[in-house]
């Protein structure tokens, strides 16, 4: 039990270690102040006591030693692949639970491992860095999955897939986002990852006829509700619906039940709800404000 309390008490410092320390060539400053305290623990001369037999003092030797290894393997657990990167040369800028950013040449490239984790560990690995990335993984239609669905801020960066073309949702398929390490500027920007059983997509806005979407290739702009209902049915799908208010250069769009909708309404759009549903955009009308896509 006495090792155990000082393999305890060696690790207290670690307190002053955070999940947002960088890894260099040096492991993180405080990483390496850590280290540092824990080699000079083994060299300080103990309190002077009455002295111990020779094969004692032999003894406390390997213990000791074994103590530090102990130690060491207790950081590595910790610490993780930040602190002591994979063993195969290359290095690694930053990792957590989430993503990975590693440095490539003149680049930052993140590779998000978990599409599903909690937001705020996407962007927390480009603010060690000091890059001000922000990145949200959300769930999206079949189209948009793997895809940067919003931007906000300029700036030369990619996302592809690895291995290339995989499906994300397999384990092995990672999204990969590559950015300048000399990047200048704020930016915000969303990817597309494949939404969670019954889950809403966040891309509303784009439409269901998209290829790949649920109503691929199908003409729904300007057409009747009936005849679109009867398109949505044929494909195995249930339809919501949302009025269509028209502003000055805008419009909004209000949700209405289906015993609102009359069969003759006029279809605006169609968006991808979730898996299975799509939402009907209609007016009572054909307005001559919409730009219908028939038109």
């Amino acid at each position: 039990m006495k090792a155990i309390d000082e393999i305890n008490e060696l690790l207290r410092p670690l307190a002053r270690i955070g999940t947002d320390e960088p890894v260099g060539l040096a492991g993180g400053a405080r990483a390496q102040a850590l280290f540092t305290d824990i080699i000079a623990q083994e060299r300080q001369p103990t309190t002077a006591g009455p002295p111990r037999r020779l094969r004692d003092r032999y003894r406390a030797r390997p213990t000791l030693l074994g103590l530090a290894a102990s130690v060491v393997l207790a950081l590595g657990a910790v610490l993780g692949p930040s602190l002591l990167g994979y063993g195969d040369g290359t290095s690694i800028s930053y990792a957590n639970s989430a993503v990975e950013i590693r440095e490539e040449a003149d680049t930052y490239v993140a590779r998000i491992k978990d599409p599903y984790a909690d937001q705020r560990r996407f962007s927390e690995a480009f603010r060690a860095l000091g890059l001000n990335v922000e990145i949200k993984v959300i769930p999206v239609s079949p189209a948009s999955v793997g895809k940067i669905v919003m931007m906000q801020g300029a700036g030369p960066f990619h996302i592809r897939r690895e291995p290339a073309d995989c499906d994300l949702a397999d384990s092995g398929c990672f999204m990969a986002v590559t950015v300048p390490v000399a990047l200048k500027g704020a930016i915000r920007f969303d990817l597309g990852r494949p939404a969670k059983p019954g889950e809403s997509y966040e891309n509303e806005w784009q439409s269901a006829t998209r290829a790949g979407e649920q109503l691929a290739g199908a003409k729904v702009s300007g057409r009747s509700v009936d005849d679109v209902l009867a398109e949505v049915r044929k494909r195995g799908l249930t339809a919501e619906f949302s009025l269509v208010s028209v502003g000055e250069g805008s419009y909004e769009l209000k949700p209405l039940a289906a015993d609102q909708v009359g069969a003759n309404w006029i279809v605006y759009k169609v968006a991808s709800v979730r898996v299975g549903v799509v939402r009907l955009q209609v007016t009572p009308e054909r307005n001559p404000a919409l730009e219908y896509e028939s038109d």
